[in-house]
């Protein structure tokens, strides 16, 4: 079971634009179970990125969107010592019985406090991107 702050690996889902992904990571940042289009959610989260350059870092961190992630961020023992970025514009709504998951680390709590508060800046500023494609899938086999 994941809780609010968890950092979670995805074994497959589909992004805001259609497209099928898999071996994803997310922060679940709302664990309260209710309906967006008359689909049943259990869980709501960001989803999480690399970076694949300094260049890559530099554009990605200029969106006000984009939240940085270090490795001191990061409550686990299993750290790649890398930084990333999660999509706080970007809220993807899952299901724990649609989809396959395990919990991987947790973010500080600070870092989600800050994710939170920037989630409803860009709430109010109308700038929240709701994806809801994995709601209907079937049940994978695990």
């Amino acid at each position: 079971m994941c809780k609010v702050g968890d950092i979670i690996v995805v074994n497959e889902y589909i992004g805001v634009d259609g497209s099928k992904n898999s071996r994803h990571s997310f922060v679940v940042v709302d664990e309260t179970a209710n309906e967006i289009s008359g689909l049943s959610y259990d869980f709501i989260a960001n989803v999480m990125c690399s970076f694949k350059s300094e260049e890559h870092k530099k554009r990605k961190l200029s969106f006000k969107s984009n939240k940085e992630i270090t490795s001191a961020d990061i409550i686990s023992k299993r750290k790649n010592n890398k930084s990333g970025y999660i999509r706080a514009d970007e809220l993807h709504y899952f299901d724990k019985t649609k989809i396959n998951y395990y919990v991987f680390a947790r973010i500080d709590e600070n870092l989600l406090t800050e994710l939170v508060k920037l989630i409803v800046e860009l709430k109010v500023e109308k700038k929240l991107k709701r994806n809801s494609n994995n709601l209907q899938k079937e049940k994978q086999i695990a």
